[in-house]
C-alpha cells in the first residue's frame, strides 16, 4: 500500500473526525436527556433503573449506563460535549480490536497506523450510512441503548476471537456481552438468535464433548454466551416491557408482514438512493485493501458470484426477521434510532462484499478505485464541515440563548404562567431540542422538568426575537 494512498486514507479520516468534533462541540441536550437528569434529582441512580425496569423498560443495563452519566454530569452542558467523541472513540477501540484479533487469527503483516486508518473509515462509512446521523450519534440519550450495545458487540467479538485467555480478557468479554444482552430488546433479539446457532453449529461439529470444553475459543464462546443469556431473560421479564407494551396497539402476526413490506420498501427506495454517494465513496477503499491483502491470504477462496449470493441472502434474511420483529413488537416500521442496526448490518454487508471482491476479482486499474474514493470523499467531507459548521453553531447559538433567557426568567418569575419561546432554527446533523406550541407534549415537559421551572414553555408559531 503506497504512502501517498495511506496519506489520502489519513487525510479522509482526518476529515472526518473534524467533522465529527465540530458537530460535537455544538451538540446539545434534548428531550430525554431532561427528562432523566429532572428525574434523578428525585430518585437516585439505582432508584431510577429500578424504576425504569418496573414501571417502563427492561433496558437496566442501558439505563444503569445513561443513569451514571446523567447523574456525573447534571444540567452542564460543556461537559456533554465530550460524550460524542468518547462514544466514538470507544467504538473505534472496538473496531480496532476486532480487526487485530481477526488479522493475527490468519497471520497476517498489517501495518497498526493502517489498521487504525481503516477503523476510523469503518466508523466513518457506518457514521455515514446511519438512518438518521442526529437521532444516532448526537443524542445522549440515545446511546447506551443503540450505539453503545453495537459498539460492545463489536468490541466483545474481537475479544472473543483473540488468542488472548488471560482472565482479564475473559471479564471484559463477559461485561461487554451482559452490556449487550440487557440494553435493547430488538438488537439482542436478533444477536441472541445467531449467537446461538453458533454455538449449537460449532458444538455439533466436535466428535466428543471433551473436544468441544478443551478448546480454548469454545471455552470464551460459552462465557460470553452464558453472560448474554443472563443478561437478556433478565431484560425480557422485565415488568415495565408489559406495562409499556399495553401502550402500542394490539399486536398482529399478519399485520406486521405488511409494516415489514413497507420498511423494505422504505429501505430500498428512500434510504439506498439517499446513501449511494457514499457507498461509491467508501467502497473502493475496502476493495483496494482486499487486493493488497491478496498474497498474504494464500488459499482458494469461492467465485466471489457464490459468495455475493450466499451473503446477501443472509443479510436480507437478518433484515427480514429484524424488520419483522420491530414491526410485530412496536406495530409499526420503527424510529430511526432503533433502525441504526439495520445501517449496522448494512455496513458489515457493504464492507465484507467490497473486501471480498478485492479478493477474488482481478482489478487492473487500480489508481482509478483511488481517484474515485479521493474525488467524491475529500470535497465531500470538506463540504460537510463548512455546512453542519454553519448550520450547527447556528442552532447551538439560539438553544443556548433560550436556555439563558429561561433561566433568567427563573429567578424571576416563581409562579406558574406561560411562557413563549423563539423557534430554533434547523440542526443539521445534530439533534433537536426544539419544543412544540402544546405545553402538554412530552418535549416541552421534560424541559421544565429537566431546569426545575416554576412555569411552563412553548414555541412560537413565528419567529419573533425573545
Amino acid at each position: 500500500m503506497s504512502k501517498r494512498f495511506l496519506l489520502l486514507l489519513s487525510i479522509i479520516s482526518l476529515l472526518f473526525l473534524i467533522l465529527f468534533a465540530i458537530l460535537s462541540y455544538f451538540s446539545r441536550l434534548a428531550t430525554d436527556d431532561y427528562y432523566f437528569i429532572g428525574d434523578l434529582k428525585n430518585r437516585g441512580t439505582f432508584e431510577q433503573v429500578w424504576f425504569q425496569y418496573k414501571y417502563w423498560s427492561g433496558r437496566y443495563t442501558a439505563t444503569f449506563a445513561m443513569n451514571v452519566i446523567y447523574n456525573l454530569l447534571g444540567i452542564k452542558q460543556t461537559y456533554y460535549n465530550f460524550l460524542p467523541p468518547l462514544s466514538l472513540f470507544l467504538l473505534i477501540t472496538g473496531i480496532y480490536t476486532f480487526l487485530k484479533n481477526l488479522i493475527i487469527n490468519y497471520s497476517i503483516q498489517l501495518k497498526k497506523s493502517i489498521l487504525i486508518i481503516y477503523s476510523i473509515c469503518i466508523a466513518s462509512i457506518f457514521f455515514f450510512l446511519s438512518y438518521d446521523i442526529a437521532e444516532s450519534w448526537f443524542w445522549y440519550c440515545g446511546y447506551s441503548s443503540y450505539l453503545w450495545s453495537i459498539t460492545a458487540l463489536i468490541l466483545g467479538t474481537g475479544l472473543l476471537i483473540s488468542k488472548n485467555c488471560k482472565w482479564y480478557n475473559s471479564l471484559l468479554l463477559c461485561v461487554c456481552f451482559l452490556y449487550v444482552g440487557g440494553a435493547s430488546e430488538l438488537y439482542s433479539a436478533i444477536i441472541g438468535l445467531y449467537y446461538t446457532y453458533i454455538v449449537f453449529s460449532i458444538y455439533k461439529k466436535q466428535k466428543t464433548k471433551n473436544n468441544f470444553w478443551q478448546n480454548r475459543f469454545n471455552k470464551k464462546l460459552i462465557i460470553g454466551y452464558v453472560s448474554f443469556s443472563i443478561a437478556f431473560i433478565l431484560l425480557l421479564i422485565a415488568p415495565g416491557n408489559y406495562v409499556r407494551d399495553t401502550l402500542f396497539p394490539e399486536h398482529s402476526f399478519f399485520y406486521a408482514f405488511f409494516l415489514t413490506g413497507k420498511s423494505f420498501v422504505k429501505f430500498t427506495i428512500l434510504y439506498l438512493p439517499i446513501k449511494s454517494i457514499y457507498l461509491i465513496g467508501f467502497s473502493p477503499l475496502f476493495i483496494l485493501m482486499g487486493i493488497y491483502l491478496k498474497e498474504q491470504l494464500n488459499f482458494s477462496f469461492s467465485p466471489f458470484r457464490k459468495m455475493f449470493k450466499k451473503i446477501t441472502l443472509i443479510f436480507f434474511s437478518t433484515l427480514f426477521l429484524f424488520f419483522y420483529t420491530t414491526a410485530y413488537v412496536m406495530v409499526e416500521a420503527g424510529p430511526a434510532r432503533v433502525l441504526f442496526f439495520v445501517s449496522f448490518l448494512f455496513t458489515c454487508y457493504i464492507i465484507f462484499i467490497s473486501f471480498y471482491a478485492g479478493l477474488t476479482i482481478s482489478f487492473k486499474n487500480q489508481y482509478k478505485l483511488k481517484l474515485i474514493s479521493v474525488f467524491i470523499l475529500i470535497p465531500l467531507l470538506i463540504f460537510h464541515i463548512i455546512n453542519q459548521t454553519l448550520i450547527a453553531s447556528n442552532y447551538s447559538k439560539a438553544n443556548d440563548e433560550r436556555i439563558a433567557y429561561i433561566l433568567n426568567l427563573k429567578e424571576k418569575i416563581k409562579t406558574d404562567t406561560l411562557i413563549l419561546l423563539t423557534p430554533l432554527p434547523p440542526s443539521g446533523m445534530l439533534y433537536s431540542s426544539e419544543i412544540t406550541n402544546d405545553t402538554t407534549h412530552f418535549t416541552n415537559r421534560e424541559v421544565k422538568m429537566g431546569y426545575d421551572l416554576p412555569f411552563y414553555v412553548v414555541k412560537r408559531d413565528k419567529i419573533n426575537p425573545f
